[in-house]
């Protein structure tokens, strides 16, 4: 009768147990629905913004890739990396980066996602503080991972079957580059200025061929070309005559504002006219800048920097006493006058 006794206090005791753990799985299966069920909204959530984003006519949100929000020196950039990538770790044939990367879009993108990762890690190993493993996670994560990536998924197959020693990697295709470079730029211009209709602004004595300025608007809102910093610069409305404004292409009004030098006005600076009629050498070259915002009058100095200048206007007022004689040039004897500089 003890051991009975025994075995059924045995059983309470398991059963207790029992009913303890069922307990807690059911609540941590409560739980974790409650996580799998937000999970699963957060998932179809993504999903949904996935399927609105590849609908015929969605926008990309301003969001632009890698190849189209990079500069040229950006470009220079990852491709001096890229060759010093084949030439630091000269790799087998089959992981080697073809000098043809730059006209293959998808190989563009992996490339320079894998040198902002390399430059993190360096920049992480170099700070004392942050020292650790992420140079070797790069190593092992990133950089032989994205290179079989890109020799297995793009055209990128060739091989060779006989071993061969060592060599450096070929350097970029200059002409590949180049073309690559010119085309995103043309891209990303053609996705800047679609909203906008452009104006050349044509007062007497101009012409839409050599303008007085540039203006663009999208809707009624109005931006005018900064002939000081090159830069378009909102307003409410423009200060000049609807009626002088002359419609352009965008095409046209960024090949008029790509050329700077017909937007600046040069003079060869003499102290005086009489040393200009004895055929005295200019102290200087001066130049004006009629932007919308100001108008800009600069000297050459002796550094070689633009600095600002009153010659100018002392030379086209009658007011000053002593003014000096500026004879107009043009931008190439402004460039031969001031040493060669062609920054003018």
């Amino acid at each position: 009768m003890a051991d009975e006794a025994l075995k059924r206090s045995d059983f309470a005791a398991y059963r207790a147990e029992l009913e303890e753990h069922i307990k807690k799985f059911a609540l941590g299966v409560k739980r974790e629905q409650g996580e799998v069920e937000e999970i699963l909204g957060e998932i179809l959530d993504r999903l949904n913004a996935l399927e609105a984003a590849a609908a015929p006519g969605a926008s990309t949100g301003g969001h632009l890739p890698w190849s189209l929000r990079a500069t040229e020196r950006d470009w220079q950039d990852l491709a001096d990396w890229i060759d010093w990538l084949g030439r630091h770790y000269a790799p087998q044939l089959h992981l080697r980066v073809w000098p043809c990367w730059p006209a293959h879009g998808g190989v563009v993108e992996e490339l320079a996602a894998l040198r902002a990762a390399w430059c993190a890690a360096v920049e992480a190993d170099a700070d004392p503080v942050r020292s650790g493993s992420e140079l070797a996670y790069w190593h092992q994560m990133w950089l032989w991972p994205t290179v079989e990536r890109i020799r297995q998924n793009y055209m990128f197959s060739e091989c060779e079957t006989d071993h061969s020693p060592d060599r450096p990697g070929r350097p970029t295709d200059a002409d590949a580059l180049r073309a690559r470079v010119a085309g995103a730029e043309a891209e990303r211009l053609r996705l800047e200025n679609a909203p906008y209709a452009f104006f050349a602004e044509v007062p007497p004595g101009f012409s839409p061929d050599r303008p007085d300025g540039l203006w663009r608007c999208a809707g009624d809102d109005w931006e005018y070309l900064s002939l000081l910093d090159w830069e378009w610069h909102a307003v409410e409305k423009p200060p000049v005559k609807r009626e002088i404004l002359h419609e352009l292409t965008a095409e046209r009004a960024l090949e008029l504002a790509a050329d700077r030098r017909p937007w600046v006005t040069y003079w060869a600076h003499y102290t005086d006219e009489s040393d200009w009629r004895a055929g005295a050498e200019p102290t200087t070259v001066v130049r004006r800048r009629r932007s919308p915002e100001r108008v800009l009058d600069e000297a050459y100095g002796p550094d070689g920097a633009w600095e600002p200048t009153d010659a100018v206007h002392d030379f086209l007022s009658a007011r000053p006493s002593d003014p000096p004689h500026l004879v107009e040039i043009d931008a190439t004897e402004a460039a031969r006058l001031a040493n060669g500089d062609t920054g003018l």
